[in-house]
C-alpha cells in the first residue's frame, strides 16, 4: 500500500511541473508578442538623424553644406545607407521648401540646419530622402 501511495504522489508532482511548464509557456508566448519590435521608419529616421548629426560635426562636411557642394555628402551618406535603399540630399536656405522633384511611394525624410562655421555666417537647411528600390 506504501508503493501505490508513493507512486500517486510522484504522479501528483510530475502533474504539477507540467502543468506549471505549461502556464509559463504561455505567457512568455504572450509576452514576446507584446514586446514592440521597432518599426522600419523608425529605423530609418534614427539612421537618418545619426548621418545628419556626423555631418554636422564634420568640419569639412559643414563647409561643403555652406558651399552648396553635394557631391562628397552624398559619398558620406551613401556609405552608410542600407542596401536596398537610394537617396537624395537637398541643401536650401532656410526659407525655402526643400522637396524632391519626383517623390516615391514611400519617402522617408530628415533634416538638419547647418547654421555657420567660425569664419562666415550663412546658415543652410541639409535634407535627407530615402526610400527603398
Amino acid at each position: 500500500m506504501k508503493m501505490q501511495g508513493n507512486k500517486k504522489a510522484w504522479l501528483r508532482i510530475v502533474e504539477a511541473f507540467i502543468a506549471i511548464i505549461l502556464i509559463a509557456s504561455v505567457l512568455i508566448v504572450i509576452y514576446s508578442r507584446t514586446i514592440e519590435k521597432p518599426s522600419k521608419s523608425e529605423s530609418i529616421y534614427n539612421l537618418q538623424k545619426t548621418i545628419l548629426d556626423e555631418i554636422a560635426v564634420d568640419i569639412e562636411l559643414r563647409q561643403n553644406v555652406l558651399d552648396n557642394k553635394t557631391e562628397n555628402i552624398e559619398n558620406f551618406v551613401s556609405e552608410r545607407i542600407p542596401a536596398g535603399f537610394k537617396f537624395s540630399v537637398r541643401i536650401c536656405d532656410l526659407n525655402d521648401i526643400c522637396g524632391l522633384q519626383e517623390y516615391k511611394e514611400e519617402v522617408y525624410s530628415s533634416e538638419r540646419i547647418i547654421s555657420s562655421t567660425l569664419q562666415e555666417y550663412n546658415p543652410k537647411k541639409l535634407k535627407i530622402f530615402m526610400w527603398e528600390e
